[in-house]
This record gives C-alpha cells, structure tokens and sequence, in this order.
C-alpha cells in the first residue's frame, strides 16, 4: 500500500498538471486570469436596455402658446380680388375698349386672358383685378352695356378651376454666372455693393470644390471639371423641385433650363421663390385661366329635390273644408 505523503505527493501533481494545462489554454484563447473580467464585461454591456431621455410634457399654456407662435398671421388684403369672364365678339378694338373702362374706374389689373373659343365670332376674356365691390359691380354694368360684348359673368364668389401656365428659363451655372449674363456687372455705386455682397454669399467655390473632393476622392485640377460638377448637381436639384410641384423640363443646354408648369397662381409665385436663387434668365406668365365647377354632383339630385318637395306641409285652405 501507497504511504499517505506518497498519495499527497501524487494530488499535488495532478493539480500542478491541470493548472499548466488551464495557463496554455488561456494563452491561446486570449483569455484573461482574472475572475473578475466577466463582470467588468456585463456592467459595461447591461442586458436590458437603457430607458429613453424623458421629453417633459408641457402644459396646456405652454402647448397653446407654441401653436400661436408658429401659426402664421394673415395677410391684411386692403383690395378685394374678383374675376371676371367676358364673352364678347371677336373683332378688333373690344380688348382696347374693355381694358379702358377698368382703367376709368381705377382698377389695378392683375392678368388679362383673351382667346377664340370653340365658337366661330366668340372670344372669351378673363379679367383679374382689384378694388372695391361697389365700383366692380358698376364697371361690372359698363362692360355689360358695350355693343360687341355678349355678358360678363362673375366669378369672385363662385367655385372655379383656376389655372396658369408658366415658362422659366434658369441658369444651372450658378448665382454668379447668372449675374454675369444678365449684365449686372456694370453697376456703380451701392446697388454695385448689394450685388458684390450677395455673389459672394451665395457662391462659395472653396467649399465646393472641397465638397467635390470629398465626394470624388480627389480635388479637380481644372476649373471646367468643377463647374460641369456644380451644373449637374443644380440640375438635379431643379427636377427633383420640378417634380414636387408637378412641372415638367422641356429644354436642357450646357447652360440653363426651361421649365413648364400648369397650376394656380399661388403655386406658381411659390415656385418662382424656391428658384430664384439659382438665378433665373427669364420668366413668362400666362395669366389666370378660369371655369366654374359643375353645379349637379349627382344623377339623382333632382329626383331628390322633387322627393322633398312632394313631402312639404301645404297649407290648406279651411274654406274648401265642410261644416263641422
């Protein structure tokens, strides 16, 4: 039999084995000694995740007083706008004529629309103008008592389709060049300031050249190449604009771009906001084109109306009754 310091001599090897063999598997995993990696490790990983930052609720003041505050204000309109739909003969001198009994009363004309309609001898005119109701419902009575005009109708207060054209012309060179093909160049004094001031904020040809290298990998040697860069960037961004606003691009050149769209007045001067910054050459309105919306909405409207009518209470007559 095996003495007992034998037997401890035998443990103490086996445990010194078991520890070489634990050091040369750590050493191969890359794995620490120390017991206390693993939780160092779940305190900075937690499980569950982090609760979201708190947005404090505000107050129903608070609430209402953000609202007033974005909420634009409306427009004080001095001048009220009415629309007028001449249908007059087609000869000369009925434009002329018409055009000076709005001029005699004062009124300031904001689109004129004259054409031939579907009807030989018949030309329609739509009026856009500003001023009193008083005094356009006397000029409304002078229009209306001139030989070639047929009737005027009024459309101030009516529910209309109203739509314009519009043809831009936009320079995708930049401000700048714009400016230089419009000839702004030979200004003097302040205005020649002012316009010095805002080429020099609106083109920045450091900051784009290191956004083209950024965007490249490498800077252009050549002022060409970053131009062609900057006028397919201005491009892209005009038909993306042209597309929110449902236009259409009908010439493209090295240069600039024409633009057509067909909406309302108000749509159209917006978008000529949203494009004046990249310069535009030229720009042509055709006016306000106007036709009131179908009155009957439904086929059974008028059997409708004859339902409710054979319903109504009459009074009688206590004459025709006999004696009670």
């Amino acid at each position: 039999m095996l003495s007992s310091r034998t037997l401890v001599n035998r443990r103490v090897s086996a445990a010194m084995a078991r520890v070489a063999s634990l050091r040369q598997y750590s050493a191969k995993s890359k794995v620490t000694d120390s017991a206390t990696t693993g939780m160092a490790f779940k305190r900075s990983h937690p499980s569950k995740l982090r609760p979201l930052p708190r947005v404090p609720t505000p107050t129903a003041e608070q609430a209402v007083s953000n609202i007033l505050y974005n909420t634009p204000t409306a427009p004080k309109l001095k001048t009220e706008r009415h629309i007028l739909d001449c249908l007059a003969q087609d000869e000369p001198g009925v434009l002329s004529r018409v055009t000076g009994i709005m001029a005699a009363r004062g009124f300031n004309i904001d689109s004129l629309v004259a054409s031939r309609t579907e009807v030989p001898g018949l030309s329609r005119m739509t009026i856009v103008l500003k001023g009193p109701a008083i005094v356009m419902q006397q000029a409304k009575k002078q229009l209306e008592d001139v030989v070639p005009v047929w009737a005027v109708l009024d459309y101030s207060h009516t529910k209309i389709i109203e739509r314009e054209s519009l043809l831009v012309k936009i320079s995708i060179l930049g401000p700048e060049q714009a400016f230089k093909k419009l000839g702004f160049e030979g200004q003097s004094g302040q205005e020649e300031g002012e316009t010095t001031d805002r080429r020099n904020s609106l083109s920045l040809p450091s900051r784009q050249a290191r956004l083209d290298s950024e965007d490249f990998g490498a800077p252009f040697e050549s002022e060409h190449d970053r131009e062609f860069i900057g006028s397919q960037r201005r491009l892209q961004a005009l038909r993306e604009l042209t597309d929110l606003f449902k236009g259409r691009i009908v010439d493209v050149s090295a240069e600039s771009v024409v633009i057509e769209m067909n909406a309302k007045s108000d749509r159209v001067d917006a978008f000529l906001k949203l494009v004046r910054p990249f310069g535009i050459l030229e720009a042509v309105r055709s006016g306000l084109m106007a036709m009131p919306r179908s009155a009957k909405m439904s086929f059974y409207e008028e059997d409708e109306a004859d339902t409710d009518q054979s319903y109504e209470k009459t009074e009688v007559d206590l004459s025709t009754l006999p004696p009670s």
